[in-house]
């Protein structure tokens, strides 16, 4: 069978049409999930860019991988999904972005617009000072008409293009890296004329008081400048991520129509997912980083061929998406990895050797220290290094406005719940050695690059040899 993966950036679960939204115009995205398997509990194992694509790439989580930010982009170091795809006698063509290391070896069997990191985000070496992101004011800027032809059209084109030449190749997987919905949002009138007369006020939870934050967050929120953000601004930007969702959707129908077209159709799998979402705003927060539902909680849609469409709640991340990947493929399960294939919920809808949790974690700039998520059934927790720990019934309150262990800290039944979550976290790792772990390493790579003062750094890097270097293609983070 062929695979074609889209990976999206910055796509939350919940903005899709067929997702209660009945603003958001989705035809293209709801026509998949109506063909295939939607997975109502997928999480991004950590909500920034590189390191989320690393533990993509790998079916491994961050802490194992020592991804831990956007200046430790993966290399290529460990096998991920071209390797043992390549070695197992399949094609792997990647077009678009990737955000990995631009020095990195992959074995793709093709590769265009690969959307490669080339210096780094030296934000992650300042996570000890409570100081505004340089630039982070210009990400809500960044707004406007499209006038020319973007990375997404370049890389929609050469995937057709691609996909017309191999249409009778047989076990290939593709690809495919598009940028939308992340900022910048640069649209097409008709889609900006449309949401901009529909989206007059901003929702009342963009609105303080925020009940949600705790200090490590409220740190988090001067990090990137959030406190700032005049309200017709978040309004302009609900407009344009709207807008951008739309323009994904409208470069997902076409090819899918192309996969009909092209007579793949019966014999090519295709996966929709993104990296993590976006906060726009929601609990005073911006860009994403944190581990509320519209930073970590993300799509996944599968249509395989044969297999009918349905709705698995199983909490799944995407760690999970490589060994899926290698059965899709038909191709044997890398040894030791973290990620378990989603084959047999799928076929079955159970299966007992997975775990019953998705996992995330966070060790990037704006926050002193690392904090880590545990899906389990209707409840999140999230556990803070140097912080008191939060806990969501996601059934009751599913803005995340209420933390039981603070309004129901006596319920034994909420005792019980944080229990089973903090145990399953400790069965993936310990959060302080991670924690300690990362921030030595980011404290290494600050004294070898030679960085001394966050706000004369303006983004210089001083190469060296164990340094692994990043930076984003075509968009301010």
């Amino acid at each position: 069978m062929n695979v074609i993966t889209i990976l999206s950036d910055e796509h939350s679960y919940e903005m899709m049409h067929f997702i209660n939204h009945s603003l958001l115009r989705t035809p293209n995205l709801d026509r998949l999930a109506g063909e295939g398997i939607v997975f109502d509990s997928f999480y991004s194992t950590c909500p920034v860019c590189a390191p989320a694509r690393a533990s993509f790439f790998t079916g491994d989580y961050v802490h194992q991988l020592g991804t831990w930010d956007n200046s430790t982009p993966y290399d290529g170091t460990v096998e991920g999904i071209s390797h043992h795809a390549v070695r197992n006698g399949r094609s792997f063509a990647c077009i678009g972005k990737t955000h990995f290391h631009h020095e990195g070896s992959y074995e793709f069997t093709f590769e265009s617009l690969a959307g490669y990191m080339h210096k780094p985000d030296i934000g992650c070496y300042y996570r000890d000072q409570k100081i505004g992101r340089i630039g982070a004011e210009k990400r809500f800027e960044r707004i406007g008409i499209k006038t020319e032809e973007s990375f997404d059209d370049r890389v929609l084109a050469e995937s057709l293009s691609w996909l017309e030449a191999h249409r009778d190749e047989e076990n290939f997987m593709l690809y495919i890296g598009f940028l939308d919905p992340h900022f910048p949002f640069y649209v097409k009138q008709e889609h900006w004329d449309y949401y901009n007369s529909r989206i007059t006020e901003i929702p009342d939870e963009l609105r303080p008081p925020f009940t949600s934050l705790n200090p490590s967050l409220e740190w988090m929120r001067t990090y990137f400048k959030c406190e700032q953000v005049p309200e017709e601004t978040i309004r302009r930007v609900l407009v344009g991520y709207h807008c951008a969702i739309e323009e994904l959707d409208e470069r997902l129908g076409i090819l899918l129509d192309a996969v009909d077209r092209l007579g793949l159709r019966d014999n090519t799998a295709v996966c929709y997912s993104s990296d993590h979402g976006e906060q726009l705003g929601y609990h005073g927060m911006w860009w994403k980083c944190c581990m509320f539902e519209q930073s970590a909680h993300i799509p996944l849609i599968l249509r395989v061929p044969g297999i009918t469409a349905k709705r698995i709640p199983t909490p799944a991340s995407l760690a999970d998406l490589y060994p899926t990947f290698c059965d899709l493929l038909d191709i044997p399960q890398p040894k030791a990895i973290a990620g378990h294939s989603l084959m047999k919920l799928i076929i079955d809808g159970i299966d007992p050797d997975r775990p019953d949790f998705a996992f995330s974690e966070y060790h990037a700039h704006g926050i002193p220290d690392g904090m880590f998520m545990i899906r389990w059934g209707r409840y999140k927790y999230v556990f803070y290094c140097n912080d008191s720990p939060q806990m969501f019934d996601l059934e009751e309150d599913p803005g995340e406005h209420e933390n039981i262990l603070e309004t129901r800290f006596n319920d034994p039944e909420v005792q019980r719940v944080l229990d089973s979550c903090h145990s399953r976290l400790l069965s993936v790792c310990d959060p302080h050695e991670v924690n300690a772990r990362a921030k030595e390493f980011q404290e290494r790579m600050k004294k070898e690059m030679g960085l001394e003062d966050y706000a004369s750094e303006k983004g210089q890097w001083v190469p060296h040899p164990e340094a692994i270097v990043a930076t984003k293609n075509e968009v301010i983070e």
